[in-house]
């Protein structure tokens, strides 16, 4: 198990009882964002969503960061809690939650992700984390969201290291996403050794906004074992 970086304490909320749903937003949004698009699974289990590092009401401690202090900040969170969580992530979050369930995968009994895919940024992709930075900094001030934008541009690639986790993982993607493409999604859940794909039709980059439904749909689906379309 790796080390862990210095401890920061996340804010956050959990509603509910029953089996832990760690709910990790994506860039720009909060804890609170998460909540509502998984309001309906707080009714029979205990829903955690912090804001990340950088986000919200989270501290934004010294740079650099890397995805693996993402990945850390949500260990710290399930551990508390005493058991494993079902853990959905969106765009930055489900890159956490993959950091999550390679270097912590008792933590995790089951991944839902929707807006990232397996490989690393290449150099243009890298280039553009870099100018999205940039702008968050001069525009708005936003720190934290700059520095979450320069972590996304340098995550690892974790194609080969995904055959290792044993939880079940389902992805969500849409048809018309053009930030990851449909494509580089179904790749990701076709390196898990018990991966599942489904195509949201007419969906777009922001599939788990227009269609929070889906995502609820696909935790029940992991713990009730319903039949899903297989990767290929």
């Amino acid at each position: 198990m790796p080390s862990l970086p210095p401890a920061i304490t996340l804010a956050s909320t959990s509603r509910g009882k029953g089996p832990l749903v760690l709910g990790l937003h994506d860039l720009g949004k909060t804890g609170v964002s998460m909540q509502q698009l998984l309001a309906p699974l707080s009714k029979e289990f205990r829903v955690v969503a912090p804001d990340q590092r950088g986000h919200g009401a989270s501290p934004t401690p010294k740079a650099p960061w890397s995805i693996d202090d993402f990945s850390s900040d949500a260990s710290r969170i399930v551990t508390e809690t005493g058991e494993p969580a079902i853990v959905v992530g969106v765009g930055l979050g489900a890159a956490a939650a993959v950091g999550l369930a390679l270097g912590h995968p008792k933590l995790v009994s089951g991944l839902v992700l929707t807006g990232m895919g397996a490989k690393p940024e290449d150099a243009e992709r890298n280039d553009r984390w870099v100018r999205v930075a940039q702008g968050l900094r001069e525009e708005y001030g936003a720190e934290g969201l700059a520095l979450s934008a320069e972590a996304l541009g340098r995550r690892p690639d974790w194609r080969r290291a995904l055959s290792q986790i044993a939880s079940p993982a389902l992805v969500l993607a849409g048809s018309e996403d053009t930030a990851v493409s449909a494509a580089a999604q179904r790749e990701l859940a076709m390196w898990f050794p018990s991966g599942e794909f489904e195509l949201v039709e007419g969906a777009g980059q922001n599939l788990a906004y227009e269609y929070p439904e889906r995502l609820v749909s696909a935790v029940r689906s992991l713990l009730s074992s319903a039949p899903l379309q297989k990767a290929a």
